[in-house]
Parts: C-alpha cells; structure tokens; sequence
C-alpha cells in the first residue's frame, strides 16, 4: 500500500497538474478574449462573469479538497473527523477564499481602469503587505482558528494535527504562534527549544528574506504576466493576468524549495548553536514529522522539486555541514500564500493543503 506521504504528493501533483494544463489550454485558445467581456468601462456583466469563474474554480478544487482533507485522512487514520465536519469547514473556507479572490479581482480591475499597468502593480504590492499583516485574522476566519496568549508567543487552536504555526508581522515586529496541541505533546524542554528555534529565523534575518523571496517572486511573475496579457481594465484582460500569473506560481513550486530547505537547515544550526543538545532536536524533529507525511527520508529528486521542507534524514545529517547557499526561511510557501493577491489558482492545490482550509493561510512549517 502507498504511504500516506507519497499518497498526498501524489494527490498534489494532480491537482497541480490538472490546473496548470487547463490554464496553459484556456491561454492557448483564448478562452478569456473569446467568452468574457474585453470592455474597459464597467459594465453589469463584470459581477456575474467573476463570480462564474471563481464558481468553475471552486468546482474544479472540490474533487482534490475532498481527497485530501476528508479521503485521504481517513483512508490512513490520520483523521475521525466526521464528512460533515469535514464540509462545513471546508464550505466556509471556500467561500471566505472566493469572497476574497473576488474583492481582489474587483481591486485590480479598477485600479488598472483608474491608473494602468503602474497603479495596478502598486495596488498589487499592497494586497501582498495586506496579507502579510493580517495573517492571524483570515487564518482566523478561515481556518476556524482560536488564539489564545502564552508566555513569549500566541497558542493556536481549533487546527488539526498537521497545524504548525508559524511567524507573523512584519520585520522588526514578528510574533510565534504556535499549536495548542503541542503543548500536550512536547515537554517543557522542548517547547522551549521550538520557541528558540522559531526566534532564531526571524533573528538571523531568515524569516525576512523569505518574506522578501516570495514578494519579489510574484512581482516579477504578475509584471510578466500584465506585459503577456496587455492590461487589467476588463475582465478578460484580468483573467489572463490570472492564468499567466498561475504558470509562474508553477515555476515557483520548482525553483523556490531549495532556499526555503536552506531556511529550515539554518533554523536547526541555530538552535544548536544557542545549547540546543542534537538529541533533543532530533526528537522534536522527529515527533512533529509524525504530524505531517511521517516520512524520514525521500529522494533527492522529490525533495529538491516538491518539498520546501527537508526531510528527517536530510535534517539529521545537516547537523553537522556548514549551511551553504541563500536561505529564506519559507520563502517558497508564503510565495504561494502571497499569490491571491494575483489570483493564482494554486494557492490551494499544493500537496499540503490541499482540502486543509486551516493550513491555506499558515502552510505547514517546520
């Protein structure tokens, strides 16, 4: 039988796959000049047309959010949850990310009416920062998330086993958030070690230069994208915008892991240059993978393409290696976070959050 990782990289995979083929198609044809409104002044159809696509969208998710948040979990008793409970959490995930898309949508159509290809890239920008700031409230509202404070950091409930977190604000202003459950499943000591650990990132300038890496990559990616469409001012100008920008989100699932693992691996040498024994973090390291694919160890080639976080055995044996090369602490994963704000069609079809609505705004982290 297949592990319950390569399942669920599997499922990913497809579900990437079948999005990236069907937006190079609609490109080829020219699905948006042909069916949706090339008028550049407002006009009623604009409503109806944006809400028919992120429809289309939520339909052609569904299937893969059923496999991987109710399906799947099942499948390998890695979840009791109900279909019910399954459903309703993802309904209203559904909704609140397409009610966001769609004021995202309705952003940059009239910014670009307003001011062309410069206001719409600054109105771009700003939906990025507007995401970053407010990280903890959408994954509140979304992901049926409940904070609650702690000692130097937030508890997190309500979020499932494969929850973990992660670091929000902005430079200079960052604050941990952590899951509730850890807190049952760690010890002190090792709670301790996971705070440390996730300070460190953000003291080395890792977590900032992931920031960095995942603003700047869907930058160049939705300027590409407006000089490959000719502008935003209509609805089909702006859906082919959306398509572009998807293919580059692709890119990026490729090219953006390794600084991302870099990120991970400085994290580690951190905590074992602050008096962090190996054999604690290897313990914690290893109890937490237990929460995600519970898989110690890949092949070079799956890892370097598809997995922003490295291995248990790749980590263990990083212990010891000097780190080499740019590291940005989950640079690749708040690229992918950070595409709504172009309206990327992968923001939730990666194999880890897939079907999983309260890991659509903090994505799994180590």
């Amino acid at each position: 039988m297949m592990s319950y990782a390569r399942a669920r990289l599997w499922l990913g995979i497809t579900g990437v796959g079948t999005v990236v083929v069907l937006a190079a198609l609609l490109l080829l044809v020219q699905f948006p000049l042909r069916f949706l409104s090339a008028s550049t002044t407002p006009n009623p159809s604009e409503l109806r047309e944006l809400l028919l696509v992120l429809l289309a969208y939520a339909v052609l998710s569904a299937p893969f959010d059923l496999f991987g948040g109710f399906v799947l979990p099942g499948e390998y008793a890695r979840s009791k949850a109900s279909f019910r409970a399954f459903f309703g959490r993802w309904l209203r995930g559904a909704v609140l990310h397409s009610g966001l898309l769609l004021t995202f949508s309705l952003g940059l159509l009239s910014a670009a009416r307003a001011g062309g290809s410069l206001l719409v890239l600054g109105v771009f920008c700003g939906l990025q920062l507007a995401l970053l700031l407010l990280q903890p409230l959408l994954a509140q509202v979304m992901g049926g998330l409940r904070y609650s404070p702690a000692k130097g950091y937030l508890l997190a409930s309500g979020g499932e086993r494969y929850f973990t977190g992660g670091v929000v604000g902005l430079p200079g202003r960052e604050s941990v958030i952590l899951p509730a459950h850890w807190v049952e499943k760690l010890t002190p000591e090792q709670l301790d070690m996971v705070l440390l650990r996730k300070l460190g990132v953000v003291r080395s300038g890792s977590r900032t230069r992931g920031l960095l890496l995942g603003f700047g990559w869907n930058l160049a990616g939705f300027c590409l994208a407006l000089v490959l469409s000719g502008g935003a001012s209509s609805v089909a100008g702006l859906i082919t915008v959306s398509l572009w920008f998807t293919l580059w989100s692709f890119l990026g699932l490729l090219l953006l892991p390794r600084p991302s693992q870099n990120g991970v691996f400085g994290g580690d040498q951190y905590a074992l240059q602050h008096g962090v024994s190996p054999e604690l973090l290897e313990d914690v390291i290893r109890k937490l993978d237990q929460d995600q694919d519970d898989e110690y160890a890949r092949s070079e080639r799956v890892e370097r393409t598809f997995h922003p976080l490295p291995s248990v055995e790749r980590r263990l044996q990083s212990f010891a290696k000097p780190l080499l090369g740019f590291d940005a602490w989950q640079g690749a994963r708040m690229a992918i976070y950070f595409s709504w704000a172009g309206l990327s069609f992968l923001s939730r079809a990666v194999h880890c959050n897939s079907g999983r609505p309260d890991v659509w705004v903090f994505l799994p982290s180590d």
